[in-house]
């Protein structure tokens, strides 16, 4: 079984060198690495270009096992040999992952509010899936490969050599992971509102009148008056953009006198004499348009937890993970900008399903806690890779079989001895809730089953307290922002006066009437806010999760 180093692919039968010694490993996520040994003189006038390893079966049959580029200068020269190290990572090893992750970019598996801003990673692409990136060795392609299942699976029972197969536990598997979003944006509206046809009906007939105009016209509001304090965009408030009052002629109605225009007569006492008096009720039209602003910072906190079930559950100690993520750029994805509430919209729901994949991702991620190792010949192991799940059956497994991802491996041939050693993990989820494990499907297999499901319904949104502050800016009205108007002192009320204190009560109950003007009050919703107004909500308990059964711990 011959294994050869060529510079050239295309004429390696007549351009090879014979390897001495060969060490080919990778591990789970990683590139392939080739360390070997060939004769001294026949490394340095070939270049830096890819070299390639071709091993030749028992049948005469050719198999490239290798492609990769020398890394750095050879490391040992001695006894003619030279040892040379080579890597499979292809040169363009980013644009590839680039491509790939621009198409895993889909939801509920990636969402762009998780992932920072010019944060252009790919492997950003992974923290809702179970799968890893997979460099093959031999053709520097790169593909996505399941944590619990490859793209084929082999049998090696039978083709394990003698006493090297060995399991242990290893890192313990989560029992369960919480995970709390926090959302931080600004809540903000605005609008335009004239508040004057309110006023106008608060008053006597529905129409501003008085007995003192000079008073209500130098107190009416004036253009650029600030209600409350809205000195500048970033705060809350009124301010008035048009503003007139103008007095008016008021409709005849007849006989009916519906508006009269002056007071009935009133006894006074002037200069010694008495005589009666009527004074001038005045009428006006006019407009009062207040802009408001409302501009608060809001966050939200949402939390949830997922639990994991599997064959070890009970039978260790559990181990839990928590996860504090702050979501990115919020503002452009709300409805509107009046928002009140975030997970509660759609958009809020599809992050609350991408952080629930992220979560049965990092449970999958521990799930796989059982090591298997074992060598086999090298004729039998030159086809695996890291996208290779294996089938183990021996008596000396519980249950008597296994199945397993391969997550590392070495392809070892020293002149003396020519294996491969495998380093196989299992996961040990519960058979019973297959239903859960949609993370180990397959594209294809995800397409047969339909939709994963869904994790987020209405009723699993538990709202432990109604959000402070407005909640709907953005529909706000004049009965919303008008919260009262009251007239003090209207005409009818000054014309009951005087007649209550005309003479002889009081000699001159005309000059009294500067004590009592016509004020008018309005009182505005509360536009103030506070720094942040912060808000959480808990899901509901969520289905448990489990991964697929790699094998039985029952004996």
């Amino acid at each position: 079984m011959p294994i050869y180093f060529s510079w050239d692919i295309e004429k390696y039968c007549s351009d090879r060198l014979k390897i001495f010694q060969l060490i080919i490993s990778q591990r789970e996520g990683e590139v392939a690495l080739a360390k070997l040994q060939i004769l001294a003189e026949e490394i340095f006038h070939k270049g830096q270009d890819y070299k390639y390893i071709i091993y030749q079966n028992k049948n005469g049959k050719n198999h490239l096992l290798f492609k990769g580029k020398p890394i750095g200068f050879p490391r040992q020269i001695s006894n003619g040999l030279v040892e040379i190290e080579l890597s499979a990572e292809p040169e363009d090893a980013f644009e590839q992952l680039k491509i790939l992750a621009d198409s895993l970019k889909t939801k509920p598996y990636f969402d762009e509010l998780f992932i920072k801003k010019d944060d252009d990673n790919p492997v950003n692409v992974l923290e809702a899936r179970s799968d890893l990136f997979h460099w093959d060795r031999a053709t520097g392609q790169v593909s996505l490969s399941n944590l619990f299942h490859g793209s084929k699976t082999v049998d090696l029972s039978k083709v394990i050599l003698v006493n090297s197969l060995k399991l242990k536990l290893g890192d313990t598997l989560l029992d369960s992971i919480s995970i709390t979003l926090s959302a931080e944006w600004i809540q903000e509206a605005e609008g335009e509102v004239n508040i004057y046809p309110k006023i106008a009906a608060t008053f006597p007939k529905r129409k501003v009148n008085t007995l003192t105009p000079s008073g209500l016209i130098a107190e009416w509001p004036k253009i650029g008056d600030k209600i409350g304090p809205a000195l500048s965009r970033k705060q809350s408030g009124y301010q008035v953009v048009q503003s007139h009052l103008k007095e008016m002629t008021p409709p005849s109605t007849g006989v009916l006198d519906i508006y009269p225009t002056l007071t009935p007569e009133i006894t006074v006492k002037s200069d010694g004499k008495i005589k009666p008096l009527r004074l001038k009720r005045s009428w006006f039209k006019g407009e009062l348009f207040l802009h408001w602003h409302y501009r608060q910072k809001r966050r939200e906190n949402l939390t949830f937890t997922l639990h994991q079930e599997s064959q070890l559950k009970g039978k260790i100690r559990p181990r839990h993970k928590q996860l504090n993520i702050q979501l990115q750029s919020i503002e452009k994805h709300l409805p509107n900008p009046g928002c009140s509430s975030f997970f509660i919209t759609d958009r809020g729901r599809q992050t609350v399903e991408h952080a629930i994949e992220m979560a049965k991702a990092y449970l999958a991620g521990s799930a796989r806690c059982v090591e298997v190792e074992f060598k086999i010949p090298f004729d039998e192991a030159f086809d695996v890779t890291l996208d290779t799940s294996v089938r183990i059956g021996s008596s000396l497994i519980p249950g008597g079989e296994l199945t397993g991802k391969v997550v590392e491996y070495r392809l070892v041939q020293n002149g003396l001895e020519a294996y491969g050693w495998m380093r196989l993990a299992v996961a040990v989820g519960s058979k019973y809730m297959d239903r859960h494990a949609s993370l180990a499907m397959t594209g294809e297999e995800r397409q047969r089953h339909g939709d994963l499901e869904k994790y987020v319904d209405d009723d699993l949104i538990l709202d432990e307290k109604q959000p402070e502050g407005i909640l709907y800016p953005q529909n706000l009205s004049i009965h919303d922002l008008v919260c009262a108007v009251e007239i003090k002192n209207d005409a009818d009320a000054q014309t009951r006066f005087l007649l209550e204190n005309e003479y002889p009560k009081c000699d001159d109950a005309v000059s009294l009437l500067n004590q009592m003007p016509t004020v008018v009050d309005v009182k505005l919703l509360d536009l103030r806010t506070k720094p942040v107004l912060e808000h959480d909500i808990h899901l509901g308990e969520l289905k448990a999760w489990s991964a697929p059964e790699g094998m039985s711990l029952s004996q």
